[in-house]
Parts: structure tokens; C-alpha cells; sequence
């Protein structure tokens, strides 16, 4: 049972959770690498509190989206900056 919870987790939740923290992350920094190192650091140590080696494959998952959600964030309020200018 508790499988299933961890697979929903995993699957739902910290994809979620790791966009939101991109977005934060480019809205308060300003910089686009801040958010997908910041869910590099927690996903990884999240391997080896909570999950076990076979997560690096969701860690790196994790990284590499996180980093295209961040660019399309950029890509969207950059071209939203020109419009209203």
C-alpha cells in the first residue's frame, strides 16, 4: 500500500512541486538556473533520505524539466516584456 503512495508522489507531487519551485524561482531571482539547481540539490538528497538509488533517473527527469520550464517561463514573460513596450 505504501507503494502506491510513493509511486503517486513521485509521478504527481514532486513534479508539481519542482515546476512551482522554478517558477519562484525565476520570479524572485531573476535567473533562470536557480530553480533547477535548487531541484537537483533537494531531489538528490531525497535519494538518499527517502528513496532509494534507482530515483537518480527521476532526479535527472526532474533537472532536465525543470530547466525547460524555466526556459519557456523566460521565453513567455520576455516576449510579454516586448508587447507592452
Amino acid at each position: 500500500m505504501i507503494y502506491i503512495y510513493l509511486v503517486q508522489v513521485v509521478l504527481f507531487l514532486l513534479p508539481a512541486v519542482s515546476l512551482l519551485l522554478v517558477g519562484l524561482g525565476y520570479f524572485i531571482f531573476k535567473n533562470l538556473y536557480i530553480g533547477p539547481l535548487f531541484v537537483l540539490i533537494t531531489a538528490s538528497i531525497s535519494v538518499y533520505t527517502v528513496f532509494n538509488s534507482s530515483f537518480w533517473i527521476w532526479v535527472v527527469i526532474y533537472t532536465l524539466t525543470s530547466l525547460l520550464a524555466g526556459l519557456f517561463i523566460k521565453l513567455l514573460f520576455s516576449k510579454r516584456k516586448i508587447s507592452n513596450t
